[in-house]
C-alpha cells in the first residue's frame, strides 16, 4: 500500500478543527458539519435504499444525530467522512433489518453513471470497455442492483467515491487485505453477469 494511500485515509487539519468545535458544543459547527457532508452521505444512502427519498432523508438525519451524540468517542484516526459513512452503513443495515426485505439498488443519482467498465480491471473481452450508450448504462445499473449489498458497497466506494483501500477498510470494518479480496470478487461477479447478459 502506498504512502499516499495511507496518508489519504487519515484526518486533516480541517477535520480536526471541526471535530474540536463539535466537541465544544458550538452550534455553528453543526451547521458546518451538515454543509460539508450532508449531500455526499445522503447520496450514498439513497443509492442503497432503492431510491426511497423519504427513507434516505430519515436515515441521513439519524446518521448525523448519532454522529453528534458520539462525537466525544470519535478518536480522530480517520476522516470525518469515513466516520460518518461508517455510521450510515449501520443505519442502512438497521433499515433493512426493520424492513425485512431484499436490498435493491436503484438510483436517479448521476453518480452511478460515473461507473465505467474501463474503471473496473480485469474486464471480460465480451464486455465493452466503456459505458457509452444509455442502454448500456442501464444494463450496468441493473446488474449492480442484483449484486449482494457488500459487493455493491465496495464497488461504489472504490469507483464512485474513489476511496483508497485503507479508507474503505475503515468504513466497512474489514482489513485492507479483506477489502482487496472483496473488490476482486465483486469485479469478477459484475463482469460475469454482464458477460452472461451479452451472450444472451
Amino acid at each position: 500500500m502506498s504512502n499516499a494511500e495511507m496518508l489519504g485515509s487519515g484526518p486533516n487539519a480541517e477535520d480536526a478543527g471541526l471535530v474540536e468545535k463539535l466537541r465544544s458544543g458550538k452550534p455553528a459547527a453543526v451547521v458546518e458539519l451538515y454543509n460539508a457532508y450532508f449531500d455526499r452521505i445522503y447520496s450514498l444512502i439513497f443509492n442503497q435504499v432503492s431510491g426511497d427519498r423519504e427513507a434516505a432523508q430519515d436515515i441521513t438525519q439519524e446518521t448525523f444525530l448519532a454522529a453528534l451524540k458520539s462525537v466525544g468517542k470519535f478518536r480522530g484516526q480517520s476522516k470525518v467522512y469515513t466516520w460518518l459513512y461508517s455510521i450510515a452503513s449501520k443505519k442502512v443495515a438497521d433499515f433493512y433489518r426493520r424492513q425485512k426485505r431484499e436490498v435493491k439498488y436503484q438510483t436517479e443519482s448521476s453518480h452511478i453513471h460515473a461507473v465505467e467498465l474501463d474503471q473496473i480491471p480485469g474486464g471480460d473481452p465480451l464486455v465493452s470497455s466503456t459505458v457509452e450508450s444509455e442502454e448500456t448504462r442501464r444494463a450496468v445499473q441493473e446488474t449492480l442492483s442484483c449484486l449482494p449489498l457488500h459487493y455493491r458497497q465496495v464497488l461504489l466506494l472504490k469507483y464512485v467515491e474513489e476511496m483508497p483501500v485503507l479508507e474503505i477498510s475503515q468504513v466497512m470494518k474489514r482489513s485492507p487485505k479483506s477489502i482487496e479480496g472483496l473488490l476482486t470478487r465483486a469485479r469478477k461477479e459484475l463482469q460475469n453477469r454482464l458477460s452472461a447478459q451479452n451472450e444472451g
